[in-house]
């Protein structure tokens, strides 16, 4: 059976990593944003990392080490590899807390062959927010009659 928490990390990934990208795309071409995850983990104990307030339920989360690929098509090459290097240098040029805020926690530059094409090696973290409450035990009444 699929993680449902591992499937959301993976579609919080592809958006924060589409949210990073400026919105503009030069006319007569695309781009298309690939994510190969190597390796998901749980995050704090056994993937609990805390309550959340309101809704009063756990929150839940996973690291996510993947390759993330953005590939440009169409447009003349020219155009085609202006336009990569300008967006590997938008990404790289971001600050810290603005990665942060998104959940991505390391961007690395990889080496790609193809000159319309960018790799990075990301770290993400991403956390659940619930949206239900779980009613969360808060008393435990256990009726135990001491021996004497």
């Amino acid at each position: 059976m699929p993680d449902v928490l591992v499937q959301d990390a993976l579609a919080a990934l592809d958006s924060a990593i589409t949210g990073l990208l400026p919105s503009a795309v030069p006319a007569g071409m695309n781009r298309a944003v690939r994510i190969e995850p190597s390796r998901i983990r749980p995050l704090g104990l056994g993937g609990y990392v805390g309550n959340h307030v309101d809704p009063d339920a756990g929150r839940f989360g996973r690291r996510v080490h993947a390759r993330v690929s953005i590939a440009v098509t169409g447009g003349n090459d020219t155009a085609a590899r202006n336009y990569v290097v300008g967006l590997g240098t938008e990404l790289l040029c971001l600050s810290r807390s603005e990665r942060l805020a998104r959940g991505v926690q390391r961007l690395d530059r990889l080496p790609a062959e193809d000159p319309r094409t960018l790799a990075f090696e990301v770290d993400f973290e991403f956390i659940s927010t619930p949206s239900t409450g779980e009613d969360v035990i808060t008393d435990l009444v256990l009726d135990i009659e001491p021996d004497g």
